[in-house]
C-alpha cells in the first residue's frame, strides 16, 4: 500500500499537466462555440453544473492515464528482441513458462510442493489434476529418474498445449526442502538461456517468474534484485546468442507487496539496460606467432 501511495505522488506532475491541458481545450472548444453562435450556445455551455461535469470527466481521465505502469517494455538496442515486465499470473501470459526444479527433478519433496504456493506446485495442480507422479512420467521420457543433476540443466515439456521449460535452481536438502544461493542463481539464468537458444524447439515468447525468491533462497537476494538479474543475465546473453523475440519478467501480486519492489526504479533500469548495454567486438591478431583476439570497436 505504502509503495503503491509513493508512486502515485510521483505522478501528481504529469496528472497536473493533463488536467490543465485538457481544461484548456475544453475551454478554446467552448469559446469558439460561442463564437460561432454569436453565444446563443453560452446558456448551455458556461453553466456552473455543466462545467463541473466536464471538469469530474477530466479529472477521471487524467488519472486514468497517468495511473502507475504494471507492465511496460522495451526492444533490446540493435536485436529484435523485447523486454517486458508484467504484474500477474504467469501461466496467463502466452509462450512458454520457464519453471523452477528442484536437482533431482523431485515433484513432490515428501508432500513439501503441495505445501508451497510455487510455480512447480500451480504447474502439477493446473495441467496434471494435481498428480505430481504424473508430471515425474513426462520428465522420465526426457531424463533418467531419481538422478542428481547440475544446477541450470533443463528439460522441455508439453502439455495441454502448453511449454514448459524445469530448469534446476536449487538444491533437495535431506529434510526434503531446498536450498540455493545467489551462484546458483547466476548458473540457473545461464543455464536456461544457453538451452533455449541452443538446443529447444524455440518460441518467441517465453515467461520466466522470479526465481530463487521463495522458500530456500540466499537472504542476500531480494525480489527487486532478482528481477535486475533477470534482465542483465538476458541482455548479456542476448549480445551472442538469439533467446527469444520476447522475454516476459513475470511478477506475481504477492511479490510486488512482499518485496516492497519500487517498478518504477524497476522501469528505468530496463530501459537503461536495453539502451545502453555494452557490445565490444573482437578481432584476431597474429603477434609473436600466435593467434590473439583485441577489441576493435565498443558499442555503448
Amino acid at each position: 500500500m505504502i509503495n503503491k501511495v509513493k508512486r502515485w505522488k510521483r505522478k501528481w506532475r504529469e496528472i497536473l499537466v493533463s488536467i490543465i491541458s485538457y481544461v484548456g481545450i475544453f475551454w478554446l472548444f467552448v469559446e469558439i462555440a460561442s463564437y460561432s453562435t454569436d453565444g446563443k450556445i453560452d446558456v448551455y455551455l458556461k453553466r456552473i453544473d455543466f462545467f463541473v461535469a466536464i471538469f469530474l470527466f477530466i479529472l477521471i481521465i487524467a488519472f486514468l492515464i497517468n495511473r502507475p505502469k504494471r507492465c511496460f517494455g522495451y526492444t533490446l538496442r540493435g536485436r529484435d528482441s523485447y523486454i517486458e515486465i508484467r504484474v500477474g499470473d504467469a501461466f496467463e501470459n502466452k509462450g512458454a513458462l520457464v519453471v523452477p526444479v528442484n536437482n533431482y527433478f523431485d515433484m513432490s519433496l515428501g508432500g513439501n510442493v503441495v505445501k508451497a504456493n510455487s510455480i512447480q506446485n500451480q504447474l502439477i495442480k493446473k495441467y496434471y489434476l494435481g498428480k505430481a507422479e504424473h508430471l515425474e512420467t513426462d520428465i522420465a521420457k526426457k531424463i533418467a529418474s531419481g538422478k542428481k543433476y547440475e544446477i541450470g540443466k533443463t528439460v522441455e515439456i508439453e502439455q495441454n498445449g502448453k511449454k514448459f521449460y524445469l530448469v534446476v535452481n536449487t538444491l533437495r536438502q535431506k529434510n526434503n526442502h531446498v536450498k540455493s544461493e545467489i551462484d546458483d542463481f547466476i548458473q540457473t539464468l545461464n543455464g536456461i538461456w544457453q538451452y533455449i537458444a541452443m538446443e529447444s524447439s524455440r518460441d518467441n515468447v517465453i515467461t520466466i517468474p522470479l526465481i530463487n525468491t521463495q522458500h530456500g533462497r540466499d537472504s542476500y537476494l531480494t525480489r527487486a534484485g532478482s528481477i535486475k538479474e533477470i534482465i542483465a543475465s538476458y541482455v548479456e546473453m542476448s549480445k551472442n546468442l538469439n533467446i527469444c523475440e520476447k522475454l516476459i519478467i513475470s511478477i506475481h501480486p504477492n511479490d510486488l507487496e512482499r518485496g516492497n519492489i519500487d517498478l518504477d526504479e524497476i522501469d528505468d533500469y530496463l530501459k537503461f539496460s536495453c539502451n545502453h548495454y555494452r557490445q565490444l567486438t573482437m578481432k584476431e591478431k597474429i603477434e609473436d606467432g600466435e593467434k590473439i583476439s583485441k577489441i576493435v570497436k565498443i558499442d555503448n
